[in-house]
């Protein structure tokens, strides 16, 4: 069955071939997307995600389709009302848009923006208290990693690679740095407070990432935004990673290495109970 498609203003199916050859996000990547949940149809921190997208777009210099939050909301609810299924995701993506092949953009092109929403299967509470085993691979993307943009190739390269290796996400190490998971925020806890890497140019800004945050603060549990070093990773009492699909989602085994007790630890559990609670309120 066909998913529900926006495409320049209307609405169609996912059946419709809508792109054209000359799109600049087909030929450069020169586009920036966005995901958000939603359950019941209902979304989640829609307007944390619109705020990335315009941010993202802004830096790149791409014109917003959207030029405020209540004309986003107000796409996506016809989107949501249109879909089929109760609970998935939403992927939005906006290039620059379509002109003759050159590096040089043409100025006043219109933005070709398209959003669809896909049925997907969150992790159950089985899952959430198992956990995942991540490895180790090194960070080849752009230097601009806090736009999200759709040049993802290294990041599909090192989530192909985890998958070889029989575990779930890649942790993307820089000069002995620890930064982020191909497609997921890390937090390693060491002697009981939490450490992640600071919001720069090495990292995406996480939506759920950021409400984590806040939940541990708000749990008096330390937090430490700064760079975690690759051999601390040796001394983790606990690790989670966070994203909009896994929330947030312990790590039990780290290149080989059991984490804790292989089992997700009492702050993860806690702050995964915190957490589903806001999503939940969120809606």
């Amino acid at each position: 069955m066909p998913d529900v498609l926006y495409f320049n203003g209307r609405f169609t199916t996912t059946d419709e071939r809508v792109l054209g050859v000359e799109d600049r996000g087909f030929q450069f990547g020169d586009a920036c997307y966005e995901v958000f949940k939603f359950l019941g149809r209902s979304p989640t921190f829609l307007a944390e995600h619109y705020r990335r997208l315009d941010e993202g777009l802004h830096v790149l210099e791409i014109a917003n389709p959207w030029p405020d939050a209540q004309s986003f909301r107000a796409t996506m609810r016809e989107l949501l009302d249109r879909t089929a299924f109760d609970d998935g995701i939403v992927y939005i993506q906006v290039s620059r848009g379509e002109s003759e092949r050159a590096h040089f953009w043409p100025d006043g092109i219109a933005p070709t923006a398209i959003a669809y929403s896909r049925s997907f299967k969150f992790p159950d509470a089985a899952k959430k208290e198992r956990g995942i085993r991540v490895i180790t691979a090194p960070d080849r993307r752009w230097k601009q990693c806090d736009v999200k943009s759709v040049n993802l190739l290294a990041n599909a390269m090192a989530k192909k690679k985890a998958q070889r290796a029989g575990a779930d996400e890649s942790l993307l190490i820089e000069d002995g740095t620890v930064r982020e998971g191909a497609s997921s925020s890390f937090f390693a806890i060491i002697d009981g407070r939490i450490i992640t890497h600071p919001l720069d140019e090495h990292i995406l800004p996480g939506v759920v990432r950021d409400r984590v945050i806040d939940l541990a603060i708000a749990a008096k549990v330390r937090v430490d935004e700064r760079p975690l070093r690759e051999a601390e990773l040796f001394t983790l009492g606990e690790a989670f990673i966070t994203s909009t699909t896994q929330g947030v989602m312990p790590v039990v085994e780290l290149d080989g290495r059991i984490i804790g007790n292989s089992r997700r630890g009492e702050i993860t559990g806690e702050l995964q109970r915190r957490f589903d609670e806001l999503e939940r309120a969120s809606q």
